[in-house]
């Protein structure tokens, strides 16, 4: 029977992020897509008392202009697309350097194409943080720019901070005396 750290070791190589095409189609309301998020990133918060994300952390991402407006209060798949990285690099980054981010991206690419290169490239940095260690893996972008590198590097860098965080909630605790 593996243990606990060989399910997780399992689990996280295996792990595949939603591409853009797999997001809902139709608009939803800010509970479905809490649900849907909390479902998409379920492998990465498991155990941890606080949600990846609440109504109040969609609210402020709008109010920062970090996210355009639910429109009739509902979210469209580009809107999701952006909240599935925010809820993700959010852990590695802060607001302002995910707005520079953000940015970034929307003027060197269209959206579902900077999408599904961070979701490529973010289940390669689990696969080598997770299982290879080898971390020369070359780029799945088109064209290696600094634009994309930023990217792979921040896949990188989540992909380590994830390692770290489940193998101190997997490292056994010393009883108190």
């Amino acid at each position: 029977m593996p243990t606990k750290a060989e399910q997780t070791l399992a689990e996280m190589k295996a792990y595949r992020c939603p591409r853009y095409a797999q997001l809902p189609e139709i608009a939803l309301y800010r509970d479905q897509v809490l649900d849907a998020l909390e479902r998409y990133t379920a492998p990465f918060f498991a155990g941890r008392s606080e949600p990846p994300l609440t109504a109040a952390m969609i609210n402020n991402y709008v109010k920062l202009q970090l996210l355009a407006p639910p429109v009739k209060k509902r979210y469209s798949r580009e809107q999701i697309a952006q909240l599935y990285v925010i809820c993700l690099l959010k852990q590695v980054m802060s607001i302002s350097e995910l707005r520079g981010l953000m940015e970034i991206q929307r003027r060197s690419y269209p959206l579902e194409q900077a999408y599904d290169y961070f979701c490529t490239e973010m289940e390669k940095a689990l696969q080598a943080t997770f299982g290879t260690r080898d971390f020369s893996m070359p780029s799945s972008a088109q064209k290696t720019t600094p634009e994309s590198e930023l990217v792979r590097s921040l896949a990188l860098c989540l992909a380590n901070k994830i390692f770290a965080l489940k193998f101190i909630e997997l490292y056994p605790r010393a009883e108190k005396e």
